[in-house]
Protein backbone atom coordinates (compact mmCIF):
# COMPACT_ATOMS: atom_id res chain seq x y z
CA UNK A 1 0.00 0.00 0.00
CA UNK A 2 2.92 2.51 0.67
CA UNK A 3 3.78 2.55 -3.04
CA UNK A 4 0.27 4.71 -3.51
CA UNK A 5 1.46 7.46 -1.14
CA UNK A 6 4.84 7.42 -2.20
CA UNK A 7 5.03 10.57 -4.52
CA UNK A 8 6.29 9.43 -8.39
CA UNK A 9 7.13 11.20 -10.85
CA UNK A 10 5.04 14.38 -11.94
CA UNK A 11 2.40 13.20 -14.70
CA UNK A 12 2.77 14.28 -18.37
CA UNK A 13 0.23 14.24 -21.06
CA UNK A 14 0.40 12.59 -24.51
CA UNK A 15 2.92 9.66 -22.79
CA UNK A 16 2.28 6.07 -22.49
CA UNK A 17 0.95 7.08 -18.65
CA UNK A 18 -1.94 8.85 -20.59
CA UNK A 19 -2.38 6.47 -23.60
CA UNK A 20 -2.77 3.16 -21.51
CA UNK A 21 -6.16 3.67 -19.13
CA UNK A 22 -8.02 5.39 -22.19
CA UNK A 23 -7.60 2.76 -23.88
CA UNK A 24 -7.96 0.12 -21.47
CA UNK A 25 -10.79 1.77 -20.31
CA UNK A 26 -12.29 2.37 -23.93
CA UNK A 27 -11.97 -1.30 -24.70
CA UNK A 28 -13.87 -1.85 -21.52
CA UNK A 29 -16.65 0.12 -22.45
CA UNK A 30 -16.95 -0.97 -25.83
CA UNK A 31 -16.83 -4.88 -24.71
CA UNK A 32 -19.53 -4.08 -22.57
CA UNK A 33 -21.72 -1.90 -24.32
CA UNK A 34 -21.51 -4.74 -27.44
CA UNK A 35 -22.35 -7.23 -24.42
CA UNK A 36 -25.19 -6.14 -22.96
CA UNK A 37 -26.82 -4.91 -26.78
CA UNK A 38 -26.36 -8.44 -27.36
CA UNK A 39 -27.34 -10.91 -24.35
CA UNK A 40 -28.61 -8.59 -21.51
CA UNK A 41 -32.61 -8.12 -20.88
CA UNK A 42 -33.65 -4.52 -20.53
CA UNK A 43 -33.56 -4.69 -16.45
CA UNK A 44 -29.90 -6.57 -16.54
CA UNK A 45 -28.68 -3.64 -18.91
CA UNK A 46 -30.02 -1.19 -16.29
CA UNK A 47 -28.39 -3.03 -13.55
CA UNK A 48 -25.01 -3.06 -15.86
CA UNK A 49 -25.06 0.65 -15.68
CA UNK A 50 -25.95 0.93 -12.24
CA UNK A 51 -22.65 -1.26 -11.29
CA UNK A 52 -20.38 0.67 -13.99
CA UNK A 53 -21.18 4.07 -12.33
CA UNK A 54 -20.20 3.05 -9.33
CA UNK A 55 -16.61 3.12 -10.44
CA UNK A 56 -16.20 6.69 -10.89
CA UNK A 57 -18.28 7.31 -7.75
CA UNK A 58 -16.21 4.96 -5.45
CA UNK A 59 -12.71 6.36 -6.91
CA UNK A 60 -14.37 10.21 -6.66
CA UNK A 61 -15.19 9.07 -2.96
CA UNK A 62 -11.23 7.88 -2.84
CA UNK A 63 -10.19 11.09 -3.93
CA UNK A 64 -11.53 12.27 -0.39
CA UNK A 65 -10.71 9.52 1.51
CA UNK A 66 -7.29 9.01 0.77
CA UNK A 67 -6.13 12.81 1.67
CA UNK A 68 -7.98 11.92 4.56
CA UNK A 69 -5.53 9.10 5.22
CA UNK A 70 -2.67 11.15 4.17
CA UNK A 71 -3.49 13.76 6.81
CA UNK A 72 -3.71 16.07 4.38
CA UNK A 73 -7.25 17.28 3.36
CA UNK A 74 -8.07 20.49 1.96
CA UNK A 75 -11.39 22.31 1.52
CA UNK A 76 -9.79 24.56 -1.01
CA UNK A 77 -9.21 21.52 -3.50
CA UNK A 78 -10.93 18.01 -2.21
CA UNK A 79 -14.53 19.03 -1.77
CA UNK A 80 -16.85 17.38 -4.54
CA UNK A 81 -17.22 21.02 -6.28
CA UNK A 82 -15.69 20.06 -9.65
CA UNK A 83 -18.51 19.01 -11.88
CA UNK A 84 -16.21 15.59 -12.95
CA UNK A 85 -16.34 14.40 -9.26
CA UNK A 86 -20.11 16.11 -8.64
CA UNK A 87 -21.74 13.91 -11.69
CA UNK A 88 -19.29 11.17 -10.62
CA UNK A 89 -21.02 10.74 -7.11
CA UNK A 90 -24.22 11.44 -7.98
CA UNK A 91 -24.34 9.52 -11.08
CA UNK A 92 -25.37 6.02 -9.22
CA UNK A 93 -28.34 7.81 -7.54
CA UNK A 94 -29.67 9.24 -10.61
CA UNK A 95 -29.87 6.00 -12.85
CA UNK A 96 -30.77 4.24 -10.04
CA UNK A 97 -33.75 6.41 -10.18
CA UNK A 98 -33.69 6.23 -14.00
CA UNK A 99 -34.06 10.21 -13.70
CA UNK A 100 -33.98 10.65 -17.37
CA UNK A 101 -33.81 14.42 -16.26
CA UNK A 102 -30.57 14.17 -14.77
CA UNK A 103 -29.18 11.80 -17.25
CA UNK A 104 -30.30 14.35 -19.89
CA UNK A 105 -27.41 16.79 -18.34
CA UNK A 106 -25.06 14.65 -17.49
CA UNK A 107 -25.04 13.85 -21.32
CA UNK A 108 -24.11 17.04 -22.36
CA UNK A 109 -21.34 17.78 -19.14
CA UNK A 110 -19.54 14.24 -19.05
CA UNK A 111 -19.07 14.25 -23.41
CA UNK A 112 -18.48 18.03 -23.96
CA UNK A 113 -16.74 18.58 -20.43
CA UNK A 114 -15.32 15.02 -18.60
CA UNK A 115 -14.33 13.81 -22.52
CA UNK A 116 -12.26 16.73 -22.79
CA UNK A 117 -10.58 16.33 -19.05
CA UNK A 118 -9.31 13.09 -20.67
CA UNK A 119 -7.80 14.71 -23.38
CA UNK A 120 -6.44 17.19 -20.90
CA UNK A 121 -5.86 15.68 -17.94
CA UNK A 122 -4.90 17.46 -14.97
CA UNK A 123 -3.10 14.59 -12.89
CA UNK A 124 -0.67 15.17 -9.86
CA UNK A 125 1.49 12.57 -9.81
CA UNK A 126 2.41 9.49 -12.30
CA UNK A 127 1.78 6.31 -11.89
CA UNK A 128 1.39 3.98 -9.35
CA UNK A 129 0.64 7.14 -7.14
CA UNK A 130 -3.20 6.88 -5.82
CA UNK A 131 -4.21 10.18 -7.75
CA UNK A 132 -3.47 8.51 -10.68
CA UNK A 133 -5.68 5.68 -10.65
CA UNK A 134 -8.12 8.20 -9.03
CA UNK A 135 -8.36 10.37 -11.63
CA UNK A 136 -8.70 7.98 -14.96
CA UNK A 137 -10.98 5.62 -13.06
CA UNK A 138 -13.25 8.54 -12.33
CA UNK A 139 -12.80 10.47 -15.58
CA UNK A 140 -12.48 8.02 -17.83
CA UNK A 141 -15.44 5.39 -16.74
CA UNK A 142 -17.75 8.44 -16.58
CA UNK A 143 -17.17 8.39 -20.60
CA UNK A 144 -19.14 5.44 -20.99
CA UNK A 145 -21.93 6.08 -18.95
CA UNK A 146 -23.95 8.36 -21.48
CA UNK A 147 -22.51 5.97 -24.63
CA UNK A 148 -24.21 3.48 -22.77
CA UNK A 149 -27.50 4.61 -21.98
CA UNK A 150 -27.50 6.19 -25.79
CA UNK A 151 -26.65 2.90 -27.32
CA UNK A 152 -27.64 0.37 -25.12
CA UNK A 153 -30.65 1.40 -23.23
CA UNK A 154 -31.91 3.89 -26.54
CA UNK A 155 -32.41 6.75 -24.12
CA UNK A 156 -33.28 9.66 -26.36
CA UNK A 157 -31.70 13.54 -25.84
CA UNK A 158 -33.24 16.13 -27.21
CA UNK A 159 -33.35 19.81 -27.39
CA UNK A 160 -34.63 20.59 -23.94
CA UNK A 161 -31.42 18.25 -22.20
CA UNK A 162 -29.01 20.40 -23.81
CA UNK A 163 -31.00 23.66 -22.34
CA UNK A 164 -31.03 22.03 -18.92
CA UNK A 165 -27.33 21.36 -19.18
CA UNK A 166 -26.80 24.72 -20.13
CA UNK A 167 -28.64 26.55 -17.20
CA UNK A 168 -27.63 23.89 -14.56
CA UNK A 169 -24.23 24.24 -15.41
CA UNK A 170 -24.44 27.94 -15.26
CA UNK A 171 -26.27 27.54 -11.83
CA UNK A 172 -22.99 25.19 -10.70
CA UNK A 173 -20.17 27.88 -12.00
CA UNK A 174 -22.20 30.00 -9.68
CA UNK A 175 -22.24 28.45 -6.91
CA UNK A 176 -18.61 27.75 -6.65
CA UNK A 177 -17.91 31.27 -8.09
CA UNK A 178 -19.70 31.77 -4.23
CA UNK A 179 -17.70 28.91 -2.48
CA UNK A 180 -14.57 29.97 -4.50
CA UNK A 181 -14.89 33.83 -2.90
CA UNK A 182 -15.74 32.40 0.36
CA UNK A 183 -12.58 29.48 1.08
CA UNK A 184 -10.04 30.95 -1.83
CA UNK A 185 -10.79 27.98 -3.44
CA UNK A 186 -10.58 27.33 -7.42
CA UNK A 187 -13.43 24.49 -7.87
CA UNK A 188 -14.60 24.78 -11.51
CA UNK A 189 -11.24 27.08 -12.56
CA UNK A 190 -13.89 30.16 -12.04
CA UNK A 191 -11.18 31.79 -10.36
CA UNK A 192 -7.98 30.89 -13.01
CA UNK A 193 -7.08 28.62 -15.06
CA UNK A 194 -6.03 24.99 -14.46
CA UNK A 195 -2.31 24.44 -14.39
CA UNK A 196 -2.38 22.25 -17.48
CA UNK A 197 -3.27 22.92 -20.60
CA UNK A 198 -6.51 23.26 -21.38
CA UNK A 199 -9.58 24.84 -23.80
CA UNK A 200 -9.12 27.37 -21.45
CA UNK A 201 -5.82 29.03 -22.83
CA UNK A 202 -7.67 30.23 -25.80
CA UNK A 203 -10.84 31.56 -24.17
CA UNK A 204 -8.82 34.57 -22.71
CA UNK A 205 -7.91 35.75 -19.67
CA UNK A 206 -9.45 36.13 -16.28
CA UNK A 207 -12.56 36.67 -16.33
CA UNK A 208 -12.97 36.94 -19.79
CA UNK A 209 -12.55 33.36 -20.51
CA UNK A 210 -16.21 32.65 -17.81
CA UNK A 211 -17.70 34.46 -20.69
CA UNK A 212 -16.26 32.94 -23.86
CA UNK A 213 -16.59 29.60 -22.37
CA UNK A 214 -20.50 29.87 -22.65
CA UNK A 215 -19.95 30.45 -26.24
CA UNK A 216 -17.72 27.36 -26.39
CA UNK A 217 -20.15 25.39 -24.01
CA UNK A 218 -22.87 26.18 -26.18
CA UNK A 219 -20.63 24.56 -29.60
CA UNK A 220 -19.69 21.89 -27.98
CA UNK A 221 -23.10 20.92 -26.47
CA UNK A 222 -24.15 21.01 -29.68
CA UNK A 223 -21.64 18.96 -31.73
CA UNK A 224 -22.41 16.28 -28.82
CA UNK A 225 -26.51 16.95 -29.93
CA UNK A 226 -25.80 16.16 -33.55
CA UNK A 227 -26.65 12.86 -33.53
CA UNK A 228 -29.74 13.43 -32.14
CA UNK A 229 -30.52 16.75 -34.14
CA UNK A 230 -30.12 14.49 -37.81
CA UNK A 231 -31.47 11.20 -36.80
CA UNK A 232 -33.75 10.23 -34.04
CA UNK A 233 -32.72 6.82 -32.18
CA UNK A 234 -34.73 4.36 -33.16
CA UNK A 235 -37.37 3.21 -30.78
CA UNK A 236 -35.62 5.83 -28.16
CA UNK A 237 -37.19 7.35 -24.94
CA UNK A 238 -38.12 10.94 -25.32
CA UNK A 239 -38.27 11.97 -21.56
CA UNK A 240 -39.26 15.72 -22.13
Amino acid sequence: MDILFTESQPFESFTAFHWWPLIIVAVIGIAVILISRKYFSVSEQWNTLFWLSTIPALTALMGMIMPCIEGDFNIQEDLPLHICRFVALAAPFVIYKKNKFWMGIFYFWILAGTLNANITPDVEYNFPHWTYFSYWLEHSFLVILPLYYVLVLRVNIVIKDLKNAFWMANAFLIMTLIVNWLIGSNYMYSRQKPPVASLLDVLGPWPIYLITGQLLAGVLFFIVYLPFFFKKVPHGTDHN
